[in-house]
């Protein structure tokens, strides 16, 4: 359960960077997420009922086998769901997105197709 809950919580620190934290400025250089009113850190809310699988490999380096695994789903998840997102509007010609890719930047690319209204 441990293990779980830490791959759940890289997962969702993952989600962040992809898709919602973002420090934009103004062209004098001000900050305009200047608080968490402002900056979304992905919470329960944001995250959705992970499905996970496992392969165990123990380390040869710690006598027991043991290494960390939360830090793995944090690295992974952020290119993962951006592939995702544009993999899910490459039908509209997407081979692309900065990220986070936020809503707004969804909206705008199916606007730029033709495809929203």
């Amino acid at each position: 359960m441990i293990v779980q809950g830490q791959i759940h919580g890289g997962l969702t620190q993952g989600i962040g960077p992809a898709l919602f934290e973002e420090i934009p400025y103004d062209e004098d250089g001000n900050n305009l997420a200047g608080s968490f009113m402002d900056y979304l850190v992905p919470t329960s809310m944001e995250t959705p009922a992970w499905e996970t699988g496992h392969t165990i490999t123990p380390s040869p380096h710690h006598p027991l086998g043991a290494k960390g695994v939360g830090e793995s789903a944090t690295v992974g998840a952020p290119p993962a769901i951006a592939n995702a997102v544009v993999d899910a509007l490459a039908h509209l010609g997407v081979t692309h997105l900065d990220i986070p890719i936020t809503p707004d930047k969804v909206w705008e690319v199916l606007n730029e197709k033709g495809v929203a209204e």
